[in-house]
């Protein structure tokens, strides 16, 4: 039997980006949040099978990635079944890290680049099946909560296909990091002359849309710099990165403006549901709603820990085993406080969610030498995978050149994943953002090998 990868990968991305989320948030059936880990599986089954007709030769940067890899992978897992036992560590690999196999497969040659390149336009499509979806939660979700919980319990309700509970809030921040991608890959694509200034600004606008009606902060404020960074990150391509101090303006003063716009439009529905001096400013109102991520202190009734408590948290208690819990954590899954099948120790030890970001979960789950080294990874393969110059626009036909103009969005969109670290949760929990990416990284590499494999020619 011949099977497409590419397809495959296709219908992959269309599942945990459209069908999870959705019959999540309509049924509450939490179970279909195994299908991606099922599919990763099945995607590293159908590694193994694959009849290659040319052997797969990793480079020396590649094999060091790889090998970084399985070495966390290994710590992760041994440290996990000695303290928690065999359930729990399926459990947390399926929550945290199995995912990460979809970066795995693609490294080691489970697409080819023109495969890519076809899922990439998919999730063109994912995006724009955002809106329908958007609208109804603002025009049935949302005051259908308010009429039930008050205004003041309305956040988090426009998820768009990313997942959720419609009366308790959902991947909010998912959909606006997915909105990021995009607006990323048509800044980019237009860097490359491949598409108009009127689509890309429509995308833009659109994509900071919905994270204005899902106040995605993260996104709100960090876009900007991502998309500049985009900007002027070097190209394979020579001749198209072109930085020049009015392209950065232009870029700075449009994103002014829609961070501006949100900020107006946030600040009067914050002011509108918490009843704050109408003398205040907008600017002052939403900055408000900021202060508590940095409170050191921050604890709900319901015992979540704010952002930064967190990290104060666990600087004070990080020794509950002495320093080997210090150094490599208390295995995947000791933080978990959603889970009727497996709850975490930590969460039960403390009475406390301590996994409301994935900076603090990796600290209590596999320490000080664990988290360096996932972080570390990352970081190596962003190196690796940093553009250069190396083709002539005479070389490549169109094609060619928009695959090419993917790989600085996919790069920076994975910074975006690290900085999400201290943020939220989502990078260690929610299989969507975790799809998105561990696909990001993994396409930077197989294009990565396209373009030195086509240059030594």
């Amino acid at each position: 039997m011949n099977l497409n990868t590419g397809y495959y990968l296709q219908t992959y991305s269309l599942i945990a980006l459209v069908f999870c989320g959705l019959v999540q948030y309509f049924t509450g059936v939490l179970a279909v949040l195994w299908i991606p880990f099922f599919l990763t599986l099945l995607m590293v089954g159908l590694l193994v099978m694959q009849t290659r007709y040319e052997t797969l030769q990793l480079d020396k940067q590649e094999t060091v990635a790889l090998t970084l890899y399985l070495i966390f992978l290994a710590m992760t897992a041994v440290s996990t079944i000695l303290q928690g036992g065999i359930t729990v560590a399926i459990v947390g690999f399926k929550n945290e890290l199995a995912l990460s196999l979809v970066m795995f497969c693609l490294l080691l040659g489970f697409c080819r680049e023109s495969q890519i390149y076809r899922v990439t336009k998919t999730l063109y499509w994912v995006f724009y099946a955002q809106f329908p979806i958007v609208l109804y939660q603002l025009l049935f979700v949302v005051p259908q909560r308010v009429a039930v919980h008050g205004e003041e319990d309305k956040w988090d309700s426009v998820v768009g296909t990313f997942g959720g509970d419609p009366m308790g809030g959902g991947n909010t921040a998912a959909m606006g990091l997915f909105c990021l991608l995009i607006m990323l890959l048509k800044l980019s694509e237009f860097k490359h002359g491949l598409t108009s200034f009127k689509s890309m600004a429509l995308h833009i606008i659109l994509g900071f849309g919905l994270c204005i009606v899902g106040e995605v902060k993260f996104v709100i404020l960090l876009s900007p710099i991502l998309l500049a960074w985009v900007w002027i990150m070097p190209s394979y391509v020579k001749g198209v990165s072109k930085v020049n101090i009015k392209a950065l303006f232009l870029i700075f003063a449009c994103m002014a403006l829609l961070i501006t716009l949100a900020i107006v439009i946030l600040a009067s529905g914050y002011s509108s549901a918490f009843g704050t001096d109408p003398t205040e400013s907008s600017l002052s109102v939403f900055w408000n709603s900021l202060s508590y991520i940095f409170d050191p202190n921050y604890i709900l009734p319901s015992g979540e820990v704010g952002r930064f408590t967190t990290l104060v948290f666990w600087l004070n208690n990080n020794d509950l085993r002495g320093l080997s819990g210090t150094l490599f954590g208390y295995g995947l899954n000791a933080t978990n406080s959603g889970s009727a099948i497996s709850p975490g120790f930590l969460n039960l030890t403390y009475n406390l969610i301590l996994d409301s970001t994935s900076l603090s979960m990796l600290l209590w789950e596999v320490g000080i030498v664990g988290t360096m080294l996932f972080v570390g990874l990352i970081l190596y393969i962003l190196k690796i995978v940093q553009p250069k110059p190396l083709l002539t626009r005479e070389q490549l036909d169109n094609q060619d050149l928009q695959l090419l103009s993917f790989a600085p969005a996919f790069n920076v969109f994975a910074v975006s994943g690290l900085l999400s670290l201290p943020y939220s949760q989502i990078l260690t929990i929610t299989p969507m953002l975790q799809f998105l990416f561990y696909l990001s990284l993994g396409s930077s590499l197989i294009i990565r090998r396209s373009v030195h494999r086509y240059t030594e020619q």
